[in-house]
């Protein structure tokens, strides 16, 4: 299954959103083109429909911008995707209306099979929510260079993201890292 780059997008804005709404402040589309290097033309379309749909409000104006309808929690992956994805057909056969040339169809099971599959994600990803997928909203506001309320951007050492993920990763047991060229070994307990 491959998400299309509208999608992608949507995510981001969503995200940007969510990081962003701790701070009460409204978002424009020029600063998320911006932290993103995204066209804004692309943000305008995706904005809009995140509007019509209910996910964000906006607002007009010298003040206006966009934000959340509801809090990070309240909104699921999956939802966001069914909405900016279009055709979730993995195969030709899964389009409804099409007719297929295909010589086994009728004695073949695997579109029943890739359907499940994509209703499988599609489950997946409605158990994530918004807040779920940014993994600490600190760090995603300083590398997006989102600015606080009194103008202050945020900053957050990289490191930390790093450190948070290598302890996930390992169940919060640290390898140990090899030691440094020229730096004396640590013995273990069974080297004499």
């Amino acid at each position: 299954m491959h998400l299309t780059l509208y999608t992608d997008y949507t995510l981001r804005v969503m995200m940007y959103l969510a990081v962003k709404q701790g701070d009460g402040g409204v978002v424009t589309i020029d600063e998320m083109a911006a932290a993103y290097g995204i066209p804004r033309s692309n943000l305008t379309k995706i904005v809009h429909e995140l509007a019509q749909n209910g996910f964000i409000v906006t607002t007009r104006g010298r003040t206006g911008g966009a934000c959340l309808a509801r809090l990070p929690h309240q909104i699921s992956i999956g939802e966001l995707v069914r909405m900016a994805e279009k055709d979730f057909a993995v195969v030709a056969c899964h389009a409804a209306p099409r007719e297929v040339d295909c010589a086994i169809m009728p004695a073949c099971n695997l579109k029943n099979g890739l359907r499940r599959a994509v209703e499988a994600f599609l489950l997946e990803l409605d158990k994530m929510t918004l807040q779920d997928a940014i993994i600490t909203p600190s760090v995603a506001a300083s590398l997006l260079r989102i600015r606080s309320s009194e103008g202050k951007e945020v900053a957050v050492p990289v490191t930390d993201l790093l450190t948070r993920k290598r302890n996930t990763r390992f169940k919060g047991k640290i390898p140990e890292q090899p030691a440094a060229r020229g730096a004396p070994r640590r013995r273990s307990r069974n080297q004499h």
